[in-house]
């Protein structure tokens, strides 16, 4: 009796294995095939259009299954290709209209989808999809965007320090170019170079400025370069001769026979003191002008971070180590770091400076009133925030994308301009007065609220301060708190 109870229990073991089996090799979704993307980058040029490819291996046919290109998440999609037909309903906003499905090759598993007018927010990751009842496989591709920007110009001028400034611009790059000045024997001359991105496209103008110091230089060539593509965009200027130049400046101020001495001796008259005069004339015409719009502005306790301390003052915040335990509002930031000022504008030409010294990290700009304080705050541009960012010892415009900035000097007092009928965001070195970076051409959908954030546990604080400098008490100087 005991054989044939052993038949009996061997039986159910087997099927036991063998639905196990089917169940690891169906019950997954994954299939027999497997779907390849290009192995390197795809290079795209803004305005113009490009495919983004995907294959079976082996090379079945596609036919009857659903084709899925998408960024994020699968849906919405870029593109969905079912039942022999594109599924729209189910595809992202920004490329309603823009793609085409390529399916002349779907009987040996190689398909497309063509992106129209390619632009600079195509740029960055897709995935390709192919489903088949349970079964599914996808591919990863990447799309490089590039812009290759107008033809340089220079514009040169004279400066009050008798110097001649040459100004090199053009707009239409994508990532952010590479720019050059060279005299005419190839030689580098140093430069300081700014860049401004537009909200609507996303692409980059280029502001770059010399001051040349050689008085034989004879020549300039400003030569612009994307670093994706291999062609470069190159203006050149003659400069005047500058000993020259600078007499005949010297003659319309002082009369011919004084610039005679003067270019003969190589020394300036005292009227150099007068030119200082008129800088310094010029300066206070610049802080009075920087005063006259000049806003005082005063924190929002209600929509601080619990992670933030406001002074009794409301001039100033600082991050603490552990949150408070304050009453849920839906005017608080709950999780970033973030307070906004209590001022709001919809119209006219605003002026402040933040006091950010050697604090490691910290965010400085202009929000929609609207924009929403739950959870992580997307900041860019598109979601009503235009700022200035310095982290992990970086500066950088919080434009979409990202631009790196470079100033020359370090930001301990930083001025935020706003001209809401301009359309205009920009930010200042406020020790000098030199633009860092603006965000122009903007539409305000309502009213902009003055935005900080304090990332980092630094106990170093923001302060916002007066325009005005104090010269003649000087709470550091003299010994106040």
């Amino acid at each position: 009796m005991a054989r044939p109870h052993h038949d009996d229990a061997t039986l159910p073991s087997f099927l036991a294995t063998f639905i196990l089996l089917q169940l690891l090799s169906t019950g997954n979704g994954k299939s027999d095939f497997r779907v390849l993307g290009p192995p390197d980058p795809l290079l795209a040029i803004v305005g113009q259009d490009k495919e983004l490819p995907c294959q079976l291996s082996p090379n079945i046919s596609a036919e009857g299954m659903e084709l899925r290109w998408y960024r994020d998440q699968p849906s919405p999609a870029v593109h969905v290709h079912k039942n022999g037909e594109d599924m729209y309903e189910e595809q992202m906003v920004e490329y309603r209209g823009r793609t085409t499905f390529i399916g002349k090759h779907m009987v040996r598993g190689e398909v497309a989808v063509r992106i129209h007018n390619i632009t600079v927010f195509d740029n960055g990751t897709y995935h390709c999809i192919f489903k088949e009842h349970t079964s599914h496989n996808q591919a990863t591709l990447w799309l490089k965007v590039a812009g290759l920007g107008s033809s340089p110009r220079i514009h040169v001028t004279d400066t009050r320090e008798k110097s001649i400034r040459a100004e090199c611009t053009s707009a239409g790059w994508f990532p952010e170019p590479t720019v050059e000045w060279l005299d005419l024997r190839g030689q580098l001359v140093p430069s300081e170079t700014h860049f401004s991105a537009s909200p609507r496209t996303g692409l980059l103008a280029v502001v770059s400025i010399v001051t040349p110091q050689d008085k034989a230089l004879r020549g300039l060539i400003c030569s612009i370069s994307n670093p994706l593509l291999p062609e470069k965009k190159v203006a050149e200027t003659y400069l005047p001769n500058l000993p020259s130049y600078y007499c005949f400046l010297a003659s319309a101020t002082l009369g011919l026979v004084t610039a005679a001495i003067a270019c003969a001796f190589g020394k300036q008259p005292k009227e150099e003191d007068k030119s200082e005069e008129d800088e310094d004339e010029a300066d206070r015409g610049a802080s009075a002008e920087a005063e006259s719009f000049h806003t005082s502005l005063s924190l929002d306790p209600e929509t601080a971070s619990p992670k933030l301390m406001v002074s009794e003052d409301r001039k100033s915040v600082k991050r603490l180590l552990f949150d408070q335990d304050l009453s849920p509002s839906f005017k608080r930031f709950d999780q970033d770091p973030c307070i906004l000022a209590q001022e709001r504008f919809d119209t006219g030409r605003h002026y402040w400076e933040v006091e950010v010294r050697d604090r490691r990290a910290w965010i400085l700009g202009v929000c929609l009133e609207s924009l929403g304080r739950e959870g992580r705050i997307p900041k860019s541009p598109q979601h009503g925030l235009w700022a200035l960012e310095f982290y992990k010892k970086k500066h950088r415009a919080l434009s979409y994308p990202r631009t790196c900035l470079s100033p020359l000097q370090p930001l301990w007092r930083v001025g935020i301009s706003l001209d809401f009928e301009a359309g205009k965001v920009s930010f200042h070195n406020a020790a000098n007065g030199s633009l860092i970076y603006e965000f122009s051409g903007l539409s305000f959908s309502g009213p902009l609220q003055p935005f900080f954030c304090l990332w980092t546990h630094d106990p170093r604080p923001l302060t916002i301060c007066s325009v005005v400098r104090e010269t003649e008490e000087d709470p550091e100087s003299s010994g106040g708190p």
